[in-house]
């Protein structure tokens, strides 16, 4: 005969007690589940990751491509920006390197007037003007670019050094669609401006060859 280790009763014909230990210990063990199923989503979990990520950055530098290649747009697109909202620090940011900026600080206190009052005059001074044209809001369309050599360059290169004592890397000549809205109805307008990158601070519009444009040339004199 047969006896339980647990509880020392006699065993059933099947080897088994009833006692509670007994049972317990027929319980199956638990296996531990294999880590196959989790490595492969773990994996796929890491592709996707990976993807995103290259995605990601290709979308970046395709960014950045695109952006720097249509840099010489955006000071022409901000005074336009700026002649719409009466907006005097936009302009001189399309226009001025921020050492011309700090030179019409200084030029603005040595006149008794402080830059907050300067700024607030030249704002005032765009609407008024612009109200006088009847003017409601002026569009720009970049319609093509050449990029100015020889002589023409040297032109340019003159301007923003004896204006702004300033160097500059290359210069294009950008042809510009301008949509002038009037109170009475609108007028287009097509023609050439001059934009430069210039060695400390990026890209300008430069009034200089604006003069076929009286109504811009208007709007962006400084006070």
């Amino acid at each position: 005969m047969a006896y339980c280790k647990y509880c020392g009763n006699e065993l059933d014909k099947n080897g088994k007690c009833t006692c509670a230990e007994s049972k317990k210990s027929d319980v199956p063990s638990k296996s531990t589940p294999a880590p196959a199923a989790d490595d492969n989503k773990s994996k796929k979990i890491l592709i996707i990751v990976c993807i995103c990520v290259a995605v990601t950055l290709i979308c970046f530098i395709a960014g950045f491509i695109f952006g720097a290649a249509n840099a010489y747009k955006r000071p022409i697109k901000e005074m336009v920006k700026g002649i719409n909202k009466g907006d005097t620090e936009r302009i001189i940011s399309a226009m001025y390197t921020e050492d011309a900026a700090a030179e019409l600080k200084v030029r603005s206190k040595d006149k008794g007037i402080s830059w907050d009052d300067y700024i607030d005059q030249n704002d005032k001074s765009i609407d008024t003007i612009r109200n006088s044209k009847n003017i409601k809001k002026i569009k720009v369309k970049i319609l093509a670019k050449e990029k100015l050599s020889g002589s023409n360059f040297t032109e340019v290169e003159k301007f923003f050094y004896t204006t702004y004592d300033e160097e500059i890397k290359k210069a294009y000549r950008v042809e510009v669609e301008f949509t002038v809205k009037y109170k009475d109805g609108e007028d287009v307008k097509t023609g050439w401006l001059n934009v430069a990158k210039t060695k400390s601070d990026g890209w300008k519009f430069t009034e200089q060859g604006s003069d076929q444009f009286d109504f811009v040339k208007d709007l962006i004199t400084l006070l």
